[in-house]
């Protein structure tokens, strides 16, 4: 009899030959393409987890910092949107190191999306304007308080509001994306995503 241990290294023996023979390549690119899908359905179907993130940026003076964002959209060129207060603690770490990263969860189906690359700042351009036209009703009240988001206050209620906008469009793009399947079973799926030109790399991981 075998050990959990011995039956575990034979087992990645098992999946590291069959990667190797090109038999997984299949399933490579079926999880690549559920990634696709996932992050495509926070912007499309409502209640969907991928919905929200959380962004992590690195200031090079106070160091990292997370926060929850709303996923506004995924594009045609495979990028992510996001939207903020263009007064933002993220706008001035982003522009100071625009590396950064968002993770997802699907508890449903117990998967996890990390993707990393480069954030790209949109203000009074064409990407900007075109996501200007989306915001409305009580929406706008993220974006038009009089003073910046962090602001120490007396009053939670007292927030003084003006016809200023003051709102900016966040566009991530892809370098790098993992992909993990926490399944109970012993083999949980791990995959990582690199873009390499106008293609990505993919590779299964230990998970």
């Amino acid at each position: 009899m075998f050990s959990e241990a011995e039956t575990f290294k034979f087992f990645l023996k098992f999946i590291e030959d069959e990667i190797l023979s090109g038999k997984y390549i299949p399933m490579l690119i079926d999880l690549f393409n559920e990634t696709w899908k996932e992050l495509t359905c926070g912007t499309t179907v409502k209640g969907h987890p991928f919905r929200t993130c959380s962004l992590a940026t690195n200031d090079p003076d106070s160091g990292m910092r997370q926060r929850l964002v709303i996923l506004r959209e995924v594009t045609e060129h495979q990028t992510l949107i996001f939207y903020t207060d263009i007064r933002s603690g993220k706008m001035n770490h982003l522009q100071k190191n625009p590396d950064s990263s968002v993770l997802f969860y699907n508890a449903q189906i117990k998967l996890q999306i990390m993707v990393q690359g480069k954030m790209i700042l949109h203000t009074h351009d064409e990407v900007w304007q075109n996501h200007k036209l989306r915001i409305e009703g009580k929406s706008i009240n993220d974006y038009n308080t009089k003073y910046p988001p962090g602001k120490a206050i007396k009053n939670p209620v007292d927030v003084t509001r003006t016809r200023d906008l003051n709102f900016a469009v966040l566009e991530l793009q892809p370098e790098v994306i993992e992909y993990l399947k926490l399944k109970a079973e012993l083999n949980r799926l791990r995959a990582v995503f690199r873009k390499k030109n106008e293609d990505w790399d993919k590779t299964f991981l230990v998970p």
